[in-house]
């Protein structure tokens, strides 16, 4: 490990590592810290590892069709073969929410995704979801990703191009004159003319402390069940997500993997699963897939997803502390979108902006009130 480096990244997670990624192949100096002993312990490694092209935003939209389309086809020095399993997904949505979506899959396929309309009781037959009405938004481009094979070819393509790598690190910042000059690690200080905060449910902590903006960051834990191996679960069949509803499922190792959708405020934290989390699934499998209600569930996990308040991610320099970066507040869309924003905050640190419009929607800086107080 170097004393002195273009950027250190804190945070091994997807969004830390696909950032390392990213300045690592154009040139950069770069040293990604991790506080646990190995990468995606926390959010990048219990996601549901969804590939999800259509969203209700439209600024987080662009950065998931980027995102997909880079696990489609990554960059030789990434891998050498797609990054997901292409399956299809099928959102189904009705009612009062039903335009939102509309206007969501109207966007996509202005930017080029096909997605299909249909029958939502017709093309969820024989998933074991009961859907008699709505519309189903078929994706066929979508897929199935292992998060850990993802995060770890960002981390091996950052090491091949240079990039330091250290675990049981916990970092706090540095500062000088009110500009981030380095971190401070267990082994000593280390400087940098960039510091990238992808610390997760603990960012906002992390500047707080240094006396950059403060931002009231909320996580959510939800739990997620994989039922073991069962007979006639077709492997390919596209993953299915009833949006009003709150519950999704997919395909996973001959079983099924299910969520309630359950969003539980939680501080940041280790987050487990609980024991009544199974009875709040019960209910809704009860309710939605009836025929799956007698399967067992053999493991029972959960994550945190890390929000802004107003739900955006947030990406940019920190608008009180020079030589600061966000890279935090993904939400759940980490596996989705991490490549895309590497590559957007690369892309920012090393002056390749042509306008600073591709990260205005994601800015730090718009939770500043008038007053300079956030």
């Amino acid at each position: 490990m170097k004393r002195r480096y273009d950027a250190v990244v804190i945070g091994a997670g997807l969004a830390g590592g696909a950032f390392a990624w990213a300045l690592a192949r154009r040139g950069r100096s770069v040293l990604l810290v991790e506080r646990e002993a190995r990468p995606g312990v926390h959010a990048s490694g219990r996601n549901a590892g969804l590939v999800r092209r259509v969203e209700a935003s439209s600024a987080i939209s662009s950065l998931s069709r980027a995102g997909a389309e880079l696990l489609a086809a990554p960059p030789a020095d990434l891998s050498p073969s797609p990054l997901y399993r292409r399956t299809g997904s099928l959102l189904l949505a009705r009612g009062a929410e039903l335009p939102t979506w509309e206007a969501a899959v109207a966007e996509a396929q202005a930017a080029g995704v096909v997605v299909e309309r249909g029958p939502a009781a017709e093309w969820t037959r024989g998933s074991g979801l009961q859907a008699a009405d709505g519309v189903a938004f078929r994706t066929p481009a979508d897929g199935v990703a292992d998060p850990h094979e993802v995060l770890s070819a960002y981390l091996a393509s950052a090491r091949n191009q240079g990039t330091d790598v250290a675990f049981e690190a916990p970092a706090s910042l540095v500062v000088d004159q009110g500009r981030v000059v380095g971190v401070e690690l267990p082994s000593g200080r280390v400087e940098a003319e960039w510091v990238v905060n992808a610390a997760g449910p603990w960012a906002a902590d992390l500047v707080g402390a240094a006396g950059g903006l403060s931002l009231e960051l909320q996580s959510y834990r939800r739990h997620l069940f994989y039922t073991g191996p069962l007979s006639g679960v077709p492997a390919d069949s596209p993953w299915i997500w009833d949006l009003e509803r709150g519950f999704y499922l997919r395909p996973e190792s001959s079983g099924w993997l299910l969520c309630a959708c359950d969003h539980e405020p939680r501080p940041p934290e280790d987050a487990q699963a609980v024991s009544d989390a199974q009875d709040r699934l019960a209910v809704k499998v009860s309710a939605l897939a009836p025929d799956l209600v007698d399967h067992p569930i053999a493991r029972a996990w959960a994550g945190l997803r890390t929000f802004a308040p107003d739900q955006r991610f947030v990406i940019g320099p920190d608008p009180r502390l020079g030589g600061l970066f966000w890279a935090t507040g993904l939400g759940g869309h980490g596996l989705t979108t991490s490549g895309a924003v590497g590559t957007l905050g690369a892309r920012a640190i090393c002056g390749e902006l042509e306008s600073n419009l591709e990260l205005a929607p994601f800015d730090p800086g718009r939770f500043v009130l008038v007053g300079g107080e956030s």
